[in-house]
């Protein structure tokens, strides 16, 4: 195992609780009666990115100046019976506007909060994840630690990813986690610069993810080694919140293969949530995690550089770059 010679802020108090197999088991042992949106086979939306507009020789829909992307007009009308029925707007290079199945607009739909139960019983909300670009459109981004303990042993499954997390509501429903692609360096012996993880979630009878909530661009091989510093808003959902927090700042460097973000706000539970960047924040540049599993104190967070080991994974899972 590596030995970290970065330095502690005392006893490591990971941004994230361990749900195990056994919180899993008794979660979905319980039976919750749970108001869930059923979906009803639909021709999938359509989501309309500014390269595909392009492509197709029409201007694409532009964001307001002066609104956030949220707030940007959708057109059509979604059906409030059919969760399926989101209404994408082109508001950057790859994440559209969206709408939630009752009409209301979502802040950020394609990030969400994983928690330890099957879909049908959900359970305690543990880690924060995002939905990123995929051939397979079936793709979110998270932490390593959120699903694998670095031991040795296989990453676990089975969780559930609520997408659009707001108000203790999953306008989306709640996606079943299949498989799990984590880099070898955090699997075998827990490698802080390894800790990202992709994983492939499904629902039935709904189409890819991606189509319903939008997905996220990877900044692959943007090292803050050279002292550069981005400006990241940053994303997770703390324990015990019903809401996702959200901080801006500047991403610095750590060392060649960690940034950190001295903002604080982000605390247990926000693991694995984005550092977004680009334009309209279209653009993932790290998730929360890494050195001290994402920091020990909630005024400082850290994340590892989606470098070699995390492409190899992305890739693995069935992503393109």
């Amino acid at each position: 195992m590596r030995t970290d010679t970065r330095p502690g802020n005392g006893p490591s108090r990971p941004r994230w609780h361990v749900p195990g197999l056994l919180g899993a088991a008794l979660a979905a042992s319980v039976a919750v009666a749970l108001a869930v949106p059923s979906w009803t086979p639909t021709t999938p939306p359509q989501v309309t990115t500014a390269a595909a507009a392009t492509a197709a020789g029409a201007a694409p829909a532009p964001a307001s100046a002066t609104a956030p992307a949220s707030a940007t007009a959708t057109t059509g009308a979604a059906d409030p019976a059919d969760p399926a029925a989101v209404v994408p707007v082109a508001t950057g290079l790859s994440l559209p506007a969206v709408t939630a199945p009752e009409g209301t607009p979502v802040a950020r739909p394609a990030t969400g909060a994983l928690f330890d139960g099957p879909a049908e019983a959900p359970g305690d909300h543990f880690c924060s994840a995002s939905v990123v670009e995929s051939a397979t459109g079936d793709l979110v981004v998270t932490a390593a630690h959120c699903v694998s303990d670095g031991d040795g042993t296989p990453a676990r499954t089975g969780m559930s990813f609520a997408p659009g997390y707001d108000d203790g509501t999953a306008p989306f429903g709640y996606w079943t986690v299949t498989a799990a692609a984590v880099p070898p360096g955090w699997l075998e012996s827990g490698d802080p610069d390894s800790d990202v993880a992709f994983l492939t979630v499904s629902r039935p009878d709904a189409p890819p993810i991606q189509q319903v909530t939008g997905a996220y661009r990877l900044a692959f091989g943007t090292s803050g080694a050279g002292g550069d510093d981005t400006p990241v808003t940053a994303v997770g959902y703390n324990d015990g919140d019903a809401d996702a927090t959200t901080v801006s700042g500047t991403a610095g460097t750590l060392d060649e293969d960690q940034r950190q973000l001295d903002q604080p706000g982000l605390d247990q539970g926000s693991s694995g949530g984005p550092w977004l960047t680009g334009p309209d924040d279209s653009e993932i540049l790290a998730v929360t995690g890494g050195y001290q599993q994402g920091g020990d104190s909630p005024d400082v967070s850290y994340g590892a550089d989606l470098g070699p080991a995390a492409q190899s994974a992305y890739r693995s899972a069935g992503g393109t770059d």
